[in-house]
C-alpha cells in the first residue's frame, strides 16, 4: 500500500524516505527515527500511476530527509536524481516537485534532470538554510557554511529557468547576535527566495540546543521574525514581478471565490495564479501568460 496524503483534490504527497541522521542540535527526529528507510522505486512507481489514473496532476516527493533516498538501497544502485528521472517517465497528465531538501544534496544529477524536463518537474525547490552566520551554523550542527549553500543556489539559478527557491529559517538560535541576523538577512537577500518559512526558536526537550547558553528573548525574536517577513514578502513581489510576461505551468484548483469567471491555481514556480476560465479547467495542467502581480497574486490569461 501506498504511504501518501492528500493536499487537495488534486495535489498529494509521496512519501518515499523515512529517518535522518543529520543530529542537528534542535532537531528532536534523528534521536527518535534514525533508521534510514527508502520505498522501493517500484513502489513508488506503482503508487504514482494509481493516483495519477485517479486524476491527481501533482505529485510531492516527500521525507523525512529527502536527500537521503536510495541511501540503504545500495542493491539497487538508486539516488533521488534517479527516482525522479524514472518517474518522469511515466505516462500521463502529471508534473512533479520535490519537497524540502538540503543544499549538499542538490547534486548536478538531479539538477540535469529538473532541467532537462520541465513540463514534468517543476522549477521549485525549497533548500532548507536554518541561518545565514557560519557562527549560528556551526552551533546548529549543520554541516556546511552559508557561502556553499549560496554556491549551490547559485548553480540552480545558472542551470534553470528562473527556479523558484524557497527555504527555512530559524531566527533567535541561542547565542544569535544582531550581526548574525544582519548576516542571515543578507544571504536572503542574495539568494533571492521567493518564500520563506520563519520560525522562532523553540527549544526542543532533549536537543542540545535546549540547554545552550545565550537563550534570545521572546521580544527580540518576534522582532527578527518581523524584519525577516517584511524582506521576504519584499522578495516574493520581486520574484513575482520577474515572472510577468513568461508562460507558465498552472494546476487549476478552485473557482476565486471573490471573482466569478476566474480561476485559482498554483504554478510549477509555486507561485499563486489567478486567470479567467470555466470549472471545466479545474484539476488540469493549463499553460498561461502572467500578466501582472496584484495583491500577491499573479494575474494571467489562458494561452
Amino acid at each position: 500500500t501506498g504511504i501518501s496524503t492528500f493536499g487537495s483534490r488534486h495535489r498529494c504527497y509521496v512519501k518515499v524516505q523515512d529517518g535522518c541522521r543529520m543530529e542537528c542540535s534542535f532537531c528532536i527526529i534523528p534521536s527518535v527515527r534514525p533508521v534510514l528507510l527508502s520505498r522501493p522505486p517500484d513502489e513508488v512507481l506503482e503508487e504514482i500511476r494509481r493516483l495519477t489514473g485517479r486524476g491527481y496532476r501533482e505529485i510531492v516527493l516527500t521525507g523525512i530527509h529527502l536527500g537521503h533516498y536510495g541511501v540503504d538501497l545500495d542493491h539497487q544502485r538508486i539516488d533521488l536524481a534517479q527516482l525522479v528521472r524514472r518517474i518522469v517517465e511515466l505516462r500521463g497528465e502529471f508534473r512533479v516537485r520535490i519537497s524540502s531538501i538540503e543544499a549538499v544534496e542538490v547534486q548536478p544529477e538531479l539538477i540535469a534532470v529538473m532541467a532537462g524536463r520541465p513540463d514534468r518537474v517543476c522549477p521549485h525547490l525549497h533548500i532548507s538554510m536554518q541561518s545565514g552566520s557560519d557562527a549560528v551554523l556551526r552551533r546548529m550542527r549543520r554541516r556546511w557554511p552559508v557561502g556553499e549553500f549560496l554556491k549551490r543556489c547559485g548553480q540552480v539559478r545558472q542551470s534553470l529557468d528562473n527556479p523558484a527557491l524557497t527555504t527555512d529559517v530559524i531566527v533567535g538560535f541561542p547565542g544569535e547576535t544582531e550581526a548574525d541576523f544582519a548576516a542571515t538577512c543578507r544571504a536572503v537577500e542574495e539568494a533571492g527566495f521567493s518564500k520563506l518559512h520563519i520560525f522562532r526558536f523553540s527549544p526542543r526537550q532533549g536537543t542540545p540546543a535546549a540547554d545552550m547558553p545565550g537563550q534570545v528573548p521572546g521580544e527580540v525574536q518576534r522582532r527578527r521574525a518581523a524584519e525577516l517577513a517584511e524582506l521576504a514578502t519584499r522578495l516574493r513581489q520581486r520574484y513575482f514581478q520577474g515572472l510577468v510576461g513568461r508562460r507558465l505551468q498552472v494546476l487549476v484548483e478552485t473557482p476565486a471565490a471573490d471573482r466569478p469567471g476566474w480561476l485559482l491555481g498554483t504554478s510549477g514556480r509555486y507561485a499563486p495564479v489567478e486567470l479567467p476560465g470555466g470549472e471545466e479547467l479545474i484539476g488540469r495542467l493549463v499553460p498561461v501568460t502572467a500578466a501582472a502581480v496584484i495583491d500577491g497574486r499573479i494575474q494571467a490569461f489562458d494561452g
